[in-house]
């Protein structure tokens, strides 16, 4: 058997992980994300077409384990997107989930119970574990405590599991071969995806993510403005000196700036449009509509840029 990973999947459950454990959130508040694998199977093997993030576990500092809860929400999710990927001739084909922090393994019985829930219904599902520090440090974490740990090279950050007996939620497991798509090399997708979760972990939050957006896009706004008042202010103040000679110069100059940072703001803008993908299925319907709306707010901003900077150069 070999499963069949799509860039974008992989790229889905990097996201979907690091948004719950990162180097901006205290380690002892890393928590788990969970979701499920579309996809089909071609004789043996497995071909994925889409990760879908679901839910994550809820934080308990007074916990001794945080807990999945899933919310009528989460089961309704499941059903919708087993709904549309049957209309394509998908179906549910295993489920992800992160070890943020610790060894990469089907833990406990909780693990190995919900790969049962997936083996029992395709005997072919597969139970995928993600773990983000073993992306980034490229590390094993000993299977024992005292032993050493393991360096890695070129190493995903997962490994993908299936039960012995799919009906057995005691039932030891075994590792399953996969293949990555939409890389050149795995040296490649490991300085890729580790530059990813840099991103991910600078500008997509575990929560007040509509808050963010809005006021990176505020700033924004008000930095373009403060580009176009610096330099009218600029200008004005050569034309009072007498060194009218020097403003076509400058005007050059701080255009081209103007014209820069406003294409730096629309990269970001398109890394936020991606990161919808990356939203817990539940939250789709509620946020990406607001975050469409406060990307309208720039887009309206910068739509008549060219007669803004047309006006700047005839008052001088």
């Amino acid at each position: 058997m070999t499963v069949i990973i799509p860039k974008q999947a992989y790229l889905t459950i990097i996201a979907a992980s690091v948004r719950f454990a990162n180097q901006k959130i205290p380690k002892d508040k890393w928590i788990e994300a969970n979701g499920i694998f579309i996809g089909k199977n071609q004789n043996d093997d497995v071909l994925i077409s889409k990760a879908y993030p679901i839910m994550h576990e809820v934080y308990d500092p007074k916990a001794i384990v945080d807990k999945y809860v899933w919310s009528e929400e989460d089961y309704a999710s499941t059903v919708i997107i087993e709904e549309e990927a049957f209309d394509k001739g998908d179906y549910v084909i295993g489920w992800w989930h992160s070890h943020p922090g610790f060894r990469v393994m089907l833990s406990g019985f909780g693990d190995r119970k919900t790969t049962v829930a997936y083996q029992s219904l395709n005997s072919l599902a597969i139970s995928l574990v993600f773990n983000p520090e073993r992306l980034v440090r490229q590390v094993e974490y000993p299977e024992r405590k005292g032993d050493p740990v393991k360096q890695l090279k070129n190493d995903p950050g997962f490994k993908i599991f299936r039960l012995n007996d799919g009906n057995n939620e005691r039932s030891n497991f075994h590792e399953v071969e996969y293949r990555i798509e939409g890389f050149e090399s795995m040296e490649q997708l490991v300085i890729q995806a580790q530059k990813f979760v840099i991103d991910i972990t600078n500008f997509f939050p575990s929560d007040n993510i509509l808050e963010t957006y809005d006021r990176f896009i505020k700033n924004q706004i008000n930095q373009l403005d403060s580009l176009f008042l610096g330099t009218e202010e600029y200008l004005a103040t050569l034309m009072r000196k007498g060194e009218s000679h020097r403003i076509y110069e400058v005007l050059d100059n701080q255009t081209r700036e103007i014209r820069k940072y406003v294409a730096e703001t629309f990269i970001k803008i398109e890394k936020i449009k991606q990161f919808m993908d990356y939203l817990e299925f539940k939250e789709r319907d509620i946020i990406i509509p607001k975050i469409k709306e406060v990307l309208a707010e720039w887009d309206e901003c910068v739509s008549n840029l060219n007669e803004k900077l047309t006006l700047l150069s005839k008052k001088f």
